[in-house]
């Protein structure tokens, strides 16, 4: 009995031998160094899948340093021709090395669209308060700093700054939650966020969110305050232009300024 297993054994080496001889991928073929001798085609397929997954990249759209303001080149995505690999790997000839068919995937912009830009709204407030507001203040409008915004893409206040914890810098300072003034962390921030909000007014973008404080604010006019919390109350705008706008926001000489760069009207 135990003979005639090892001989099913044998006979089923041998014949999986045998496929692999006609079927399988020739002697000493490699795939970018590794080793696929003798690998049928499904086998093959798998591993080119899963190499292909962790080539594949999207494309990166150009951007700004957030400090500088330096313009950082787009990158392309890679994907890759899965079907064409796997046949280049079957059809190759014996010790052949083989590489992926990678596709280049280009970006949608180009650095290009990022310069020359103009102001088309600004906008600017009085700081006044505590160390810890004014610190606040200025974490929020580094943040914000050199934000790209590309066509028909929505800005996100909340999203852009983040959540605003001790950990990321930010201090108690006061605030108005329901009507009462209190203190919290990241007090201050609604003046960029109002900044903001007028500045877009400015340069005539749709705003999609907006909320009131539920009492007056001393920096800007009356219905012209944007209270953000947050993952609660948000500033959305969209660009509904045909070009990219870029947010510029600072501060100096006792203000929060913020400016909103695009294409000219007319041009």
């Amino acid at each position: 009995m135990i003979a005639f297993f090892i001989s099913i054994s044998v006979f089923t080496a041998w014949l999986d031998n045998l496929i692999r001889d006609m079927y399988g991928v020739k002697p000493g073929v490699k795939l970018e160094g590794r080793d696929v001798s003798g690998m049928l085609r499904e086998e093959v397929k798998a591993l080119v899948m899963e190499m292909a997954m962790q080539e594949w990249r999207l494309p990166k759209e150009p951007e700004l340093d957030k400090i500088t303001g330096r313009i950082i080149p787009e990158e392309p995505g890679v994907t890759v021709d899965v079907l064409t690999t796997v046949n280049n790997i079957m059809h190759a000839q014996a010790n052949q090395t083989v590489f992926l068919t990678r596709n280049s995937i280009p970006s949608k912009y180009r650095s290009e669209d990022l310069e020359g830009l103009k102001s088309i709204g600004a906008y600017s407030t009085y700081i006044y308060g505590s160390k810890q507001r004014s610190n606040n203040i200025l974490l929020a409008s580094a943040a914000i700093n050199n934000t790209v915004i590309w066509p028909n893409q929505v800005f996100s206040f909340n999203e852009v700054v983040g959540p605003r914890t001790p950990e990321r810098g930010y201090e108690p300072a006061p605030v108005i939650l329901m009507g009462a003034n209190n203190y919290d962390y990241g007090g201050g921030v609604c003046q960029v966020s109002s900044t903001v909000y007028n500045a877009a007014l400015e340069a005539k973008l749709k705003i999609l969110e907006r909320h009131p404080h539920s009492k007056p604010v001393h920096y800007v006019p009356k219905d012209r305050d944007a209270a953000v919390a947050y993952g609660g109350n948000d500033l959305r705008f969209l660009n509904q232009t045909s070009g990219p706008i870029i947010i510029k926001s600072q501060v100096s000489e006792g203000r929060v300024w913020v400016s909103i760069l695009g294409e000219e009207k007319g041009k």
